[in-house]
């Protein structure tokens, strides 16, 4: 029996890296809109952008365009 725990445990704990590193697809579906928009995802938005929306909540959470000029 001990056997079989440690397999479920490396199957659950595989699973649990699979979510982390591919994400959900709410996440693409906001990055393909923020791309039609004309942005860009990124950590951060510099001083001459402004932020348009979002694109994930972990790694990117901003999308960023730049500001239009008068």
């Amino acid at each position: 029996m001990p056997g079989a725990m440690r397999i479920f445990f490396f199957i659950f704990a595989a699973l649990i890296l699979l979510a982390q590193i591919f994400p959900a697809r709410t996440a693409i579906h906001r990055a393909l809109i923020c791309k039609r928009l004309e942005g860009h995802c990124e950590a951060e938005c510099l001083t001459f952008e402004v932020k348009i929306g979002g694109c994930r909540a972990e790694l990117t959470p901003f999308c960023c365009k730049n500001r239009k000029k008068h």
